[in-house]
């Protein structure tokens, strides 16, 4: 994204691609999730992980586009958004989705 920015590229046809991709990524990991946590554990565990292994992939995903994008368009440096503060973001919303998700289908 920060690539793209920086040559001009138009950001909405790299978005939907890299929001697809996330999403394929995130079906796929969540597919293989399923039935390996159902064996082990329980399968409302199972659906739980697979489903928010999907939803953190694709938010991800977008957090990582939409990040540097936000701060070029305030004309700071889109790079800043790539480092911690992306990936900090991203692992507090992944924990969010997951913990919502356990609460929703588990208890």
């Amino acid at each position: 994204m920060v690539r793209g920015l920086s040559l001009g590229i138009r950001v909405g046809s790299v978005m939907r691609s890299e929001l697809l991709t996330g999403m394929v990524l995130g079906a796929v990991l969540g597919g293989l999730a399923y039935p390996l946590v159902g064996v082990w554990v329980d399968v409302s565990i199972a659906l739980t992980v697979a489903l928010a292994v999907f939803a953190a992939s694709t938010v991800a995903t977008g957090v990582a586009m939409y990040l540097p994008w936000l701060l070029d368009r305030m004309d700071l440096d889109p790079a800043f958004g790539t480092g911690p503060l992306s990936t900090v973001i991203q692992d507090l919303l992944s924990l969010t989705i997951y913990f919502s998700l356990a609460t929703a289908i588990v208890l």
